[in-house]
């Protein structure tokens, strides 16, 4: 008679037969398929740890992954770009969500334990305290992962390939959301570092000890893999409307605009303002690695003997690459100041105070897109100063304040009439060119500036101070007038 076990159950042999005489595969097999699930786990394990430490995680993180499943991965951040693609096809299979998808994708998951199936998509929330990381995104347009509901004890059991597969995938974003976390912490950390390094070197360098905190201020940028002690400008840029787009880190878009141009940078946000402290984009610089025109604002060689200056100003098209970084990752055209080229650590509060004049200036022009240096002020160089802006208002007060409040009160526009007449130097066809009205209806305007200035416009040194009062207008503290462009 057959022995039985505890629970009743047939014992086997040692040669894997039943006491009855029958081999008992059912028992063998299962076990065998449990040893080779739990290998594999293992090792898909082991390969996830080591995706961790590789240069980029999450590359590494969807390469694992799609070698474990046998199907395309896709690693999002938080705003539905592509951090990384593991599989042949995923690049041109990857089938983008819209905004509403993908809200409505990410509300699901947060709700659930698994990940969540949107057509050919199982995605899965890489998520900390609520707050979104990422997501891993898996293409399954066969439906591999689905439960057929023929089988359900086959599909739910722990060696089972569905279960195992999106025990996987559990790991994978249990692994990322850990990456993801800690690089923003280190992001956050590295941040206020750069915030408060920028704010310390935008100090002026007390003289007393000046050598000991110029080299503190090198010593810190370089714990930051900044070299402090080349060629800097300061930039000040200003989003169009005063706004930076939403949704998006201003660091990020700075840092996509500093990495188009090959330009290092430390920055920081005053306001709506972001204040980089910028060394010698790549472009410029030479192979010894000082910089060049027109970074260095030092005039060009020219084909023959000696330095020659071009015609155009500083801020024309050599800056244009720099103009059209920021315009790409804004999306708009931005206010860009820049401030004087300067050599030494101690002399970069100069050129933020530079760069946030000729901001100053650019913001207050009829049209504020765009960028200036400080080079190209002109006048404005004068005027722009804080204590200059506070003597301009005066100064508009007393030569141009009665054409002012006529445009104020009658919705003229004799002080741009008068700007424009003398931006041309008196010229009458020019002027009524520029302004597109005839040379009748600009006669009629220039003897009510005189009427109601009392200046006499033949007169060069009135000419000359309504020239700067009209321009003083565009700066004086507080603004009391835009510029003709």
């Amino acid at each position: 008679m057959a022995s039985r076990g505890r629970f009743g159950d047939s014992q086997p042999n040692g040669d894997g037969a039943s006491s009855d005489g029958g081999p008992d595969l059912s028992d063998r097999q299962a076990r065998i398929a449990v040893e080779a699930a739990l290998t594999r786990e293992y090792r898909f394990q082991q390969k996830l740890s080591q995706a961790l430490t590789a240069d980029v995680p999450e590359q590494g993180i969807a390469e694992v992954l799609q070698e474990h499943l046998g199907l395309d991965v896709a690693v999002e951040d938080p705003f539905g770009h592509v951090l990384a693609r593991g599989g042949a096809g995923a690049e041109a299979t990857y089938p983008r969500l819209t905004r509403a998808q993908r809200d409505r994708l990410v509300d699901a998951a947060r709700r659930m334990s698994g990940p969540v199936r949107v057509r050919d998509q199982l995605a899965s929330v890489a998520a900390s305290r609520g707050t979104l990381l990422g997501l891993i995104v898996v293409l399954d347009p066969q439906g591999t992962l689905e439960p057929d509901g023929k089988t359900p004890e086959l599909d739910a059991r722990p060696g089972g390939p569905i279960a195992g597969a999106l025990h996987a995938i559990g790991l994978a974003t249990g692994a990322l959301t850990l990456h993801l976390l800690h690089r923003r912490h280190l992001a956050r950390t590295e941040l206020r570092l750069r915030h408060d390094l920028v704010e310390t070197v935008l100090l002026e360098c007390d003289q007393d000890g000046l050598e000991a905190e110029v080299d503190r201020r090198v010593g810190r940028a370089s714990a930051l893999s900044h070299d402090l002690t080349g060629p800097h400008r300061v930039l000040a840029v200003r989003p169009r409307h005063g706004h930076w787009p939403d949704g998006e880190a201003v660091g990020d878009l700075v840092e996509q605009a500093a990495r188009s141009l090959d330009m290092p940078y430390l920055g920081t946000l005053r306001g709506q303002t972001a204040i980089l402290v910028c060394g010698t984009p790549r472009a410029w610089q030479t192979e010894s690695g000082s910089a060049t025109a027109p970074w260095s604002g030092r005039p060009t060689m020219g084909p023959g003997a000696g330095a020659t200056r071009t015609s155009e100003p500083c801020s024309g098209s050599a800056w244009q690459a720099v103009h059209d970084a920021f315009t790409h990752v804004l999306q708009d055209v931005p206010a860009v100041g820049v401030g004087s080229f300067v050599d030494r650590p101690e002399h970069l509060p100069r050129s933020y105070r530079e760069a946030m004049q000729a901001l100053t200036v650019r913001t207050r022009q009829a049209d504020p897109r765009g960028l200036i240096t400080f080079e190209d002020l002109g006048l404005y160089r004068l005027l722009a100063t804080p204590e200059g802006r506070r003597e301009a208002g005066a100064f508009v007060e007393d030569w141009i304040g009665s054409l002012l409040a006529y445009d104020s009160e009658r919705q003229a526009d004799l002080v741009h009439t008068l700007g424009v007449y003398l931006d041309q130097g008196g010229n009458y066809d020019a002027t009524a060119a520029a302004l597109h009205i005839h040379r009748s209806t600009l006669r009629y305007r220039l003897q009510r500036v005189r009427e109601l200035s009392g200046h006499d416009l033949a007169h060069t040194d009135t000419r000359l101070n309504l020239h700067v009062a009209v321009r003083a207008a565009v700066v004086a503290d507080p603004a009391v007038l835009p510029a003709s462009g």
